[in-house]
């Protein structure tokens, strides 16, 4: 395939190819005002003015829509690519990973994260309706659970895949233009597949599967294995064949599973009854027929027809000579690639599958290494992407952010965390169902390192109301300290608390969080402990911040996958604050907050990442 000869819209230089089995109308390109990557897809003009409306809207959540190009020039499109009559080019950021597609078909996701992250889904597809905007082909295959380069998961990407049948309602099926209602069926469709690792209906054909979603309502959770009637009731409303019975409305959506995280048994109240529609006339009926067999909607009926890997990079182009999308005098070079690193549990990129055709296999370059990321953050501690995704990324950057003007911590000595089991070992093996205590208790010990607690202890404490600087104290003393660093072991504390004079060597106390003690528990008490009461602390004199509201702030915004630097930011200054103005401080701990105390809670927030993603 030809190469385009120049830039769309003069702004987006050809890169490469994009795997898909509908032909060769989206492909990958660099903006050359950015140097960032992103999709270019020719598409109809209904669906371009859809786009349209979601242009420029950014979430953490979502991957953006840059521009909708409507005047093209046949030199910027590669060899083959036809622009549907009135359409145009939609060019959307392109966010590689791996998308909940893949991570299904190692197994299938617990219901608390599945619905913590069907919630923040619908953050992002609130924001696009919110600028009257429609995503219309939310499915597994379109949301990255690992994203490269972005610290944050799930993320909805935009033109990666094409919408897909079940996950589609039954009006669009019918040839309707996509609409907000379509992305709450869609997600409702998402939710139940993260719980079961399959469609809530098949069929092989669009009038079979049609007719599957007006028969009656999906299998039941119970029939998979899950015993959540809760969830169960608000999926089965969801997907109900007949729109004026179903929700369609995203509000309705997200309360629902907001009050299922708030208490697990209580069913959401009943829905008031909807007045039947008017009837339509045969005019009404015809045209509607018509439109469905000519629209050309892209919807692909069986899931099945794609490949696994639809939408990940075919290959790579060399740069194009200047004039023509090259990189600017002077510019930075590029990074080298990443090569594959076993002892972290990364692969090399898998090779080429056999169907693809020999002259394009032959042309396969070397995937390209991930741009360099602008997060501030991740300066400091460049290693930490390569660990477990982006995730612990969210540690090092509070780090930073309380202490940025001290010096670079020495690098962690302590081992990272251990990998969750390959996905088909996971997936096979039969897990035993723990009681209610067995859960919490494995909870919190996942926020620590192995080995931290002697025997088998309970935490039914860390749950309880009692005054929550107890609970948080008790809980960190419980914590084996880690042997002083030597010639080759120890642990991050003890390196990080060792200055070159060793008179002013500090001792680790318990876990080594001190201060941080306060919003380490809190996170854990948020996530281990169901319908908690909400922590309090003790109302302090004078002006500083109150440590209640920040400590709160750094849970809430824990567990909504948000950069924690400014919540730690501000709990830092409120501690520092009653230091300097001496006000009296009832809590058992004598100095502010030390380096060693950042550096034990930058490695806490690492684990936490790595077992809010195990969940």
């Amino acid at each position: 395939m030809a190469d385009p000869r120049i830039p769309l819209a003069g702004r987006f230089a050809f890169a490469g190819l994009l795997r898909t089995s509908q032909g060769p109308r989206r492909w990958l390109a660099t903006e050359s005002e950015t140097g960032r990557r992103v999709i270019a897809v020719a598409t109809e003009a209904g669906r371009l003015a859809t786009l349209e409306a979601a242009k420029g809207v950014k979430h953490r959540h979502l991957a953006s829509i840059v521009a909708v190009v409507r005047e093209v020039d046949p030199q910027s499109l590669p060899e083959g690519v036809v622009v549907p009559t009135a359409g145009g080019i939609a060019v959307a950021e392109y966010l590689p990973g791996t998308t909940l597609k893949q991570q299904l078909d190692a197994g299938v996701v617990n219901s608390t994260k599945a619905v913590a992250w069907t919630l923040r889904l619908a953050e992002a597809v609130q924001a696009l309706h919110q600028a009257g905007g429609v995503h219309g082909a939310i499915s597994p295959r379109c949301v990255v659970a690992e994203p490269e380069g972005r610290k944050i998961a799930p993320v909805l990407s935009q033109l990666l895949a094409q919408p897909v049948g079940a996950f589609c309602p039954p009006e669009r099926l019918r040839g309707s233009m996509e609409t907000s209602a379509d992305d709450v069926w869609a997600l409702h469709a998402a939710l139940f597949a993260m719980l079961t690792r399959e469609a809530p209906f098949k069929g092989g054909a669009r009038d079979a599967l049609l007719k599957a979603m007006l028969a009656g309502r999906p299998k039941s959770l119970a029939s998979f294995g899950v015993d959540e009637p809760v969830l169960d009731e608000i999926l089965t409303r969801g997907l109900v064949g007949e729109k004026r019975l179903r929700v369609t409305d995203l509000p309705e959506l997200v309360q629902a599973l907001d009050g299922w995280e708030r208490d697990r048994t209580i069913m959401p109240p009943k829905r008031p009854a909807m007045p039947r529609p008017a009837s339509r006339g045969l005019a009404d009926i015809a045209s509607g027929a018509a439109l469905g067999a000519s629209r050309d909607d892209g919807v692909v009926i069986d899931d099945d027809l794609l490949p696994d890997d639809e939408g990940t990079e075919l290959r790579t182009v060399a740069p194009a000579p200047l004039g023509f999308g090259a990189p600017l005098a002077g510019a930075p070079p590029a990074p080298a690639t990443i090569g594959p690193f076993p002892s972290l549990g990364v692969a090399a990129p898998a090779p080429l599958p056999s169907n693809v055709e020999p002259a394009i296999s032959a042309g396969v370059a070397k995937r390209p290494s991930k741009r360099a990321s602008v997060n501030p953050f991740e300066k400091k501690k460049q290693i930490w992407p390569m660990l477990v995704g982006a995730a612990l990324l969210g540690g090092a950057g509070v780090y930073v952010a309380v202490a940025p003007e001290s010096a670079p911590t020495k690098p962690s000595a302590e081992p990272a965390p251990p990998l969750p089991p390959p996905p088909a070992a996971t997936a096979k093996s039969v897990k035993k169902r723990q009681s209610v205590a067995e859960d919490r208790d494995a909870c919190v010990m996942a926020y620590f390192p192995e080995g931290s607690f002697t025997g088998t202890p309970q935490f039914e404490f860390v749950c309880s109301d009692k005054d929550f600087r107890e609970i948080a104290s008790s809980l960190n003393q419980m914590v084996l300290p880690p042997a002083p660093s030597g010639g080759s072991g120890g642990g991050a504390v003890a390196d990080a608390a060792a200055p070159a004079d060793s008179a002013k060597a500090e001792v680790a106390r318990g876990s080594g969080l001190d201060w941080y003690e306060l919003p380490a528990t809190a996170i854990i008490r948020r996530t281990c402990c169901v319908a908690s009461a909400p922590l309090t602390l003790p109302e302090s004199a004078g002006w500083c911040e109150q440590l209640q509201s920040a400590v709160r702030r750094i849970a809430e915004d824990s567990s909504k996958a948000v950069d924690l630097a400014p919540a730690a930011r501000d709990f830092d200054k409120a501690v520092n604050c009653l230091f300097a103005n001496k006000i009296a401080r009832p809590y058992p701990y004598e100095k502010p907050p030390s380096e060693a105390n950042r550096a034990a809670f930058q490695q806490f927030l690492g684990r936490a990442a790595v077992s809010d993603a195990r969940r």
